[in-house]
């Protein structure tokens, strides 16, 4: 729930920075990616997405869920003051469990970007 979380913010982050499309998405147990038609480095942002990111987190703010639309089962999670998105997974319930991140960049050719997600383990010995 976390790292889905985690990515759904970067994503929700990257996409006001930047005119965008996702292409692709994946998200694995231990790191998640996302991927852009993009002919830049996408990485010139991370700093200030990662800003940003650390903001929300800092804020512990509520992560509502709910369905909006009931009939067909489709969901949503917004932190209010900052967006609505839909989105049928599972979210943690307010943005401080989620974490802090860290962003690589891979370039997968093609004017082709990805984003490579990691939370990282407070609790590992440095």
């Amino acid at each position: 729930m976390r790292l889905h979380f985690a990515a759904e913010l970067i994503l929700e982050l990257v996409t006001r920075k930047l005119s965008v499309e996702k292409i692709g998405a994946h998200i694995a147990e231990t790191k998640a990616r996302i991927d852009f038609i993009f002919d830049q480095h996408i990485s010139t942002i991370f700093e200030d997405i990662l800003v940003e990111y650390n903001d929300i987190i800092a804020k512990d703010a509520p992560i509502k869920t709910d369905y909006f639309d009931v009939e067909n089962q489709r969901r949503y999670w917004e932190i209010e003051g900052f967006s609505e998105v839909p989105c049928g997974g599972t979210h943690v319930k307010s943005t401080g469990e989620v974490g802090r991140i860290i962003l690589k960049r891979i370039n997968i050719g093609g004017s082709k970007e990805r984003i490579e997600i990691k939370l990282v383990d407070e609790n590992a010995a440095l």
